[in-house]
């Protein structure tokens, strides 16, 4: 089984490590390796991990078998970009590595980060994703999320990505 544990900011190298590799994993096959470098060059950095997980809005959970890291989450309670009916927290990130698909590590993830939010007092999860992220899209649509509109666009180097905003009620 899994051991996931909310984590501060003495553990930013091992998001750090976890940002970068799954980011690369997850969007290899769409992005140049120029790109993926570029964009983990300026979004995932040593200080920006340390700024994440001092914030008192995020919390940031790592899942570990044999105490190895194997994948994470980010939630961030803030408002959505669209209106919703109810209360909802971001799940800002959830990722895994490559190593971990179908061994039900995202499912026990996404179960602990409902639960946290949950028991934040909120009533849905949202978050954004990417347009050409298929196995992310096809993930949240087997945890029920529904798309809600359109999110922001990202720069993966010289890729711009569209996005969609999709919510999960608790």
């Amino acid at each position: 089984m899994f051991d996931i544990r909310s984590v501060n900011f003495e553990s930013a190298e091992q998001l750090l490590y976890l940002w970068r590799e799954t980011f690369k994993q997850a969007y290899e096959e769409v992005h140049t390796p120029e790109n993926i470098q570029a964009y983990c060059a300026n979004n995932f950095t040593l200080d920006a991990a340390v700024e994440v997980l001092s914030d008192d809005k995020t919390v940031c959970c790592i899942a570990y078998q044999d105490d190895r890291p194997s994948g994470y989450y980010i939630v961030k309670h803030h408002n959505c970009p669209i209106e919703l009916k109810q209360s909802a927290s971001e799940l800002k990130q959830i990722y895994i590595l490559a190593s971990q698909y179908g061994l039900g590590v995202g499912r026990a993830v996404f179960k602990h980060a409902s639960s946290l939010v949950q028991d934040a007092g909120y009533e849905g999860i949202w978050l954004c994703v990417s347009d050409i992220n298929y196995r992310a899209q096809s993930f949240y649509k087997k945890l029920n999320f529904t798309p809600v509109g359109p999110g922001p666009v990202f720069d993966v180097g010289t890729d711009r990505l569209s996005s969609t905003v999709m919510v999960y009620w608790l």
